[in-house]
Parts: structure tokens; C-alpha cells; sequence
């Protein structure tokens, strides 16, 4: 009977910490693990593997990783675990990508984000977040906009935030540029990986006041420095003189060329001058407005223009091709299939589904 027993319990620890992590938390009503085809009840003590997306809906969930990283998914959330590597005996080795995809998500830094930063991922619809290791949380709402929080580590029953509390450092990360936080309650907001992060501004909120009403009401000072680079961005779009450096005879020569170009080099945005000054007052007009941004169904449901990456459509075929400057990342697909693309270069990943994304993945890399 003694043996009987101690073998149950060696099963029951084994299935309790299988896989990189367990949800060790849990509030209301369970979240769901999408696993390949499997849909599993997210219950406190089930495993999470990679590649698991977790979604909660009236309920919240906290999971604790094999190196104590934890992140905590609110309610209404989404959260998908993109790859975990981790082995205390070599702890530079370790490695870690989330992917924030909708509502809000908390995270505190383990481990890996300690040993090395610079192995940590985290990705939302419209930036990326480097983490030097600490607190944060980041709210994705229904167009995909981002608000990012800064937030101290603090132990329990702590009274003073600046004197028992520790501050990290993270930076928010798009194609346009990045802004770092450093200080307690400190965010900004992201609308597109076209443009970058606003200012950064202090939050009046509590730690425990920050959940999913931001999906809803941003805080107030975000609100004000969205507005103001709007009007920035106004500005700047009514003093710039498109035709200024224009020759006309170059244009004619460029658009010769890209006829002949093929289709991975070709810039689909420079085949035509006055096509091409329209098609940048639009892009920005669009970026204020969110309109690309809106998308939800179609052969590009997660297709945004401003993200880098250009499309080419023909009767039987979609190329998406991304140039940063430095690597040409490109794939091609049928009209017709389902698949998820992701196009990772360097720090940036851009996803995009063709029609329902289904369960074909295809992952492009450029360190």
C-alpha cells in the first residue's frame, strides 16, 4: 500500500509541472489553452506548453514559468507563449518570447530577463517590448493599440513605494522609433508599428487599479500625449514640400525601371510620383485615424500598411515582403490557403494571417 501511494503522488508531481510552466492562479471561471487542435480547461495546476494561447474571458489566470517569470492574463485576454528554453545550470542559454495579442497582460521579470535581457521577447500587434528586468503591464485593445506601464517590484506588505520597491528599466520598441521607461507608473501608447510610442508620461493609478478598464478609458495623460503627437504629426505633414526636390525626368526613369524589376525587389509604393505623394498623406491621415488598423476579415485580416510590409496580389497568388534597410525577408502563398506568417528581423516581428491563418505557420528569421 506504501509503494501504491508514493507512486501515485510521483505521477501526480510529474503531470503537475510538465511542460514550462503552470497556471498557479486562478480567479472565476477558468481561462482556455488553445494547443494545436486541443482546446484544454486552463484550471490552476494545468501545465503550459509552447506555443500554447491562453484566453480568458470573466475570469483571470496567473501562470509562473520554470524560471519564475509570472505573468497574469486579466480578463478578456490573450496570450500566446511564442517559445521558453530554460536550464538553471546554463543560464545564458535560456530564452523567452510571449505574445500580448489582446487585452491585458502583466508581467514580472524571472530568471532569463536577469541572466540575459536580450533574450527576452515580448510582442503586441504594434511594438515590442525590451525588458531589463522588472514589472510591467500592457493593454492591447480592439484596434491593436498598445499602452504600456511601468510598474515597481515590490515585496508583500511593502509601505513605501521608493524606498521598499525596485524600478526597472524597459523600452517600447515600433519601426519609428522607441522610448524608454523608468520610472514608476511611467507609459506610453502605441497605435501602429508605422509610428512611434508617444512621450512618455506618469500615470495616476495604483497598481491594483490597473486591469482591463484601459481597453476602455485610457488614463488621462495618455489620452493628452496621443493628442499631442497628433498635432505633431499634423505639423509636420503641412510644412513638408513634397515637390521641392522633385524631378520630374527621374520619375519617368524610376517608374521605366520598376516595370522591369522583379517582384521581390519591386517597390510597390514608388511606381508612380504623384500616386506615391498621395499615397504617403493617406498613410499618415490613416495613422491618426486608425483606419488600417480596423481590418478584421479578408484575405490580410491582420494586414497593416504602416507595419513595413508590402503585399503583391495576383489571380493565384499573395507575396508579403518586408526590406529593413539591411535583410529582405519574403513568402509567397496561394489566394486560397490558410496560413500564419511571421517575419522576424531583429528585434521586430510582424504576423500576418492569409484568410483564417489555420494551422499552417511559417516563421522567417534575420538576426
Amino acid at each position: 500500500m506504501k509503494i501504491l501511494l508514493f507512486l501515485s503522488l510521483c505521477f501526480v508531481s510529474l503531470d503537475l509541472w510538465a511542460g514550462i510552466g503552470t497556471i498557479t492562479e486562478q480567479a472565476n471561471n477558468p481561462a482556455s489553452i488553445q494547443r494545436q487542435k486541443t482546446t484544454l480547461s486552463g484550471t490552476k495546476g494545468t501545465a503550459v506548453e509552447m506555443e500554447d494561447a491562453v484566453k480568458t474571458g470573466q475570469g483571470k489566470v496567473g501562470i509562473t514559468f520554470a524560471d519564475d517569470t509570472r505573468v497574469q492574463v486579466n480578463e478578456n485576454s490573450r496570450l500566446v507563449i511564442d517559445d521558453f528554453v530554460y536550464d538553471p545550470k546554463k543560464p545564458t542559454a535560456g530564452k523567452l518570447a510571449l505574445n500580448m495579442a489582446s487585452g491585458t497582460v502583466r508581467y514580472a521579470s524571472g530568471a532569463i530577463a536577469h541572466d540575459n535581457p536580450s533574450k527576452v521577447s515580448i510582442n503586441t500587434p504594434t511594438a515590442t517590448i525590451a525588458v531589463r528586468g522588472t514589472d510591467f503591464t500592457t493593454t492591447v485593445d480592439e484596434l491593436g493599440s498598445s499602452t504600456v506601464i511601468l510598474l515597481p517590484s515590490c515585496p508583500a506588505g511593502y509601505a513605501d513605494i521608493e524606498r521598499d520597491c525596485k524600478i526597472g528599466i524597459i523600452d517600447v520598441i515600433t519601426d519609428a522609433g522607441q522610448v524608454t521607461l523608468d520610472q514608476a507608473f511611467q507609459a506610453t501608447r502605441v497605435d501602429s508599428r508605422g509610428t512611434p510610442p508617444t512621450r512618455p508620461v506618469i500615470v495616476r493609478l495604483t497598481a491594483d487599479s490597473i486591469s482591463n478598464l484601459l481597453i476602455l478609458s485610457p488614463p488621462p495623460e495618455i489620452r493628452r500625449a496621443v493628442s499631442d503627437q497628433r498635432e505633431m504629426n499634423r505639423v509636420n505633414a503641412l510644412s513638408q514640400d513634397f515637390l521641392k526636390e522633385a524631378d520630374l525626368s527621374n520619375v519617368l526613369t524610376e517608374q521605366q525601371r520598376t516595370i522591369f524589376a522583379n517582384r521581390l525587389s519591386q517597390n510597390f509604393l514608388d511606381q508612380d510620383f504623384l500616386q506615391n505623394i498621395l499615397t504617403l498623406i493617406n498613410e499618415q491621415l490613416a495613422a491618426e485615424l486608425n483606419l488600417l488598423n480596423s481590418t478584421t476579415s479578408g484575405l490580410l485580416p491582420d494586414y497593416k500598411a504602416l507595419s513595413g510590409v508590402k503585399v503583391a496580389v495576383d489571380d493565384l497568388t499573395v507575396t508579403l515582403s518586408r526590406d529593413d534597410g539591411s535583410n529582405m525577408s519574403s513568402a509567397t502563398f496561394s489566394k486560397y490557403s490558410n496560413a500564419t506568417l511571421y517575419q522576424t528581423q531583429g528585434s521586430i516581428t510582424i504576423k500576418n494571417r492569409v484568410n483564417t491563418g489555420g494551422t499552417t505557420v511559417v516563421t522567417l528569421k534575420q538576426n
